[in-house]
């Protein structure tokens, strides 16, 4: 079993406990690492009681488990491995969401402290390593696409840098890593055997790539652009990034500055706009447990309704029951009058 070099979390060994299996979920965090033992019950009720607490059904839970199989018709011991494989992608696809990277079930589960956090730092490759697709084959169109889906995936992952020294190495990225792999494709797509369309496709796919790369460059550049060009030895410097003082006269009206942010330092408007985003998280994870409540409200009130159903049905038998007895007795009475 082959795991992505992002994959914090692999399972590549089980073990039998008491005629049970148990998968051993090995998990690397950039400071240690540790095992812990599931079994395949366990990752039911882990994911039984995520969708409760999100308020949604299992069916609508966006990553499956493997589905069951009965094992006197399959190998065990296939079916042990293909569950690795799928249960390794499973956690892995959690971990990376970041709806659910962070929420206390998932990380009870993974018994890992209750004050850690996922984070994005945590799934990037080594930067002295490089992607870990650099140097795969692309001579078969299942590898074709995997390289193409692994190199969007590690695009989209950069998109957004947090700081200058992180800009410089996308861009080096981009030029010495990105560029060289994307032609690469482009020269491979017309050595592979297929159709017209589906060659004009991956065409388009990697226009699209390349589309990307090219507006990642340009925002990268977007701050110096508006610099003053004045400035000895072709320095540069860098302006708020909410409007300058007064504004263009072509931008916008709506990005215009308001009284409240003209007084405000770039660092000052940075916190602004954390606090704003923490409470606007904090909202959201406020309205997500009142659907749940609601949720679980709903299915109370649909219990109890079930159950009066069903007290309405017995009263209705007895009340016809009754009915028989009387009529019963009143054709008796007659027959003594």
């Amino acid at each position: 079993m082959t795991t992505s070099s992002k994959d914090v979390i692999s399972i590549p060994n089980d073990i039998e406990i008491g005629g049970a299996t148990y998968y051993q979920i090995h998990i690397k965090l950039p400071l240690r690492s540790f095992i812990v033992k599931k079994r395949y019950s366990d990752f039911e009720q882990f994911i039984s009681n995520l969708c409760d607490n999100l308020g949604i059904n299992v069916k609508d839970f966006p990553y499956s488990l493997p589905a069951k199989r009965i094992n006197w018709l399959n190998n065990k011991n296939s079916i042990i491995e293909e569950r690795k494989v799928e249960l390794t992608k499973l956690l892995n696809n959690i971990i990376k969401d970041r709806s659910l990277q962070n929420e206390k079930i998932v990380l009870e589960f993974l018994q890992l402290p209750i004050n850690f956090k996922f984070n994005n730092d945590i799934f990037k490759n080594d930067d002295n390593d490089g992607p870990s697709f650099l140097n795969m084959d692309v001579s078969t169109s299942d590898s074709w696409l995997q390289v193409y889906r692994s190199l969007k995936q590690d695009i989209q992952d950069c998109q957004y840098p947090s700081s200058i020294q992180e800009k410089i190495k996308i861009k080096q990225k981009i030029n010495t890593t990105y560029q060289p792999i994307l032609q690469n494709l482009l020269k491979s797509r017309s050595q592979l055997s297929l159709s017209n369309d589906e060659k004009q496709k991956r065409t388009s796919l990697i226009n699209q790539l390349q589309t990307t790369l090219e507006t990642i460059l340009n925002s990268q550049l977007y701050q110096q652009s508006h610099a003053s060009d004045n400035m000895p030895g072709g320095f540069r410097q860098a302006k708020r990034v909410l409007g300058a003082t007064p504004p263009p006269p072509d931008l916008p009206k709506e990005t215009k500055e308001t009284k409240e942010t003209l007084p405000l330092s770039n660092q000052e408007l940075l916190q602004q706009q954390i606090q704003i985003h923490k409470q606007q998280d904090q909202e959201v994870e406020q309205l997500r447990h009142l659907i749940a409540r609601q949720r679980n409200m709903g299915e109370l009130i649909h219990n109890e309704v079930e159950e009066q159903n069903l007290m309405l049905d017995r009263f209705n038998e007895e009340v016809d029951s009754a009915g028989d007895k009387i009529k019963n007795a009143r054709h008796r009475a007659r027959k003594i009058v």
